[in-house]
């Protein structure tokens, strides 16, 4: 129940801070809009910085969840070659036991034949 609650408050967080990056976005275009109007360079630049801020915001959001899907990928990964690892080593060990067996049967069959 906690771990669902964990979800639902960080899509809230995610969904908060990528309508507060759209949000900027659209006010920093608004701005400039206006201010073509009137010519105005200052506040040109106001809602060019505004924009910027609100797409920086938006990038690096996406930044996040990339690496934190990347991350998720990467231990996964991990767990699947640890599970090869074992495999391999069991594979490895029935080997040895098989060829130290061969090496018996051959000893009893030259003794045998001595």
């Amino acid at each position: 129940m906690k771990h669902t609650l964990n979800i639902i408050s960080d899509k809230w967080k995610w969904n908060g801070i990528v309508t507060i990056g759209g949000l900027f976005i659209g006010a920093g275009f608004a701005d400039c809009l206006f201010a073509i109007n009137q010519l105005d360079l200052n506040q040109i630049a106001r809602g060019l910085t505004i924009f910027s801020a609100g797409l920086t915001i938006l990038v690096v959001m996406d930044n996040s969840k990339v690496q934190k899907d990347t991350e998720k990928i990467q231990n996964e990964t991990q767990l699947r070659l640890e599970k090869i690892e074992d495999k391999l080593n069991t594979i490895h060990q029935s080997q040895q036991m098989t060829e130290e067996q061969l090496h018996e049967i051959k000893e009893l069959l030259h003794k045998s034949n001595s």
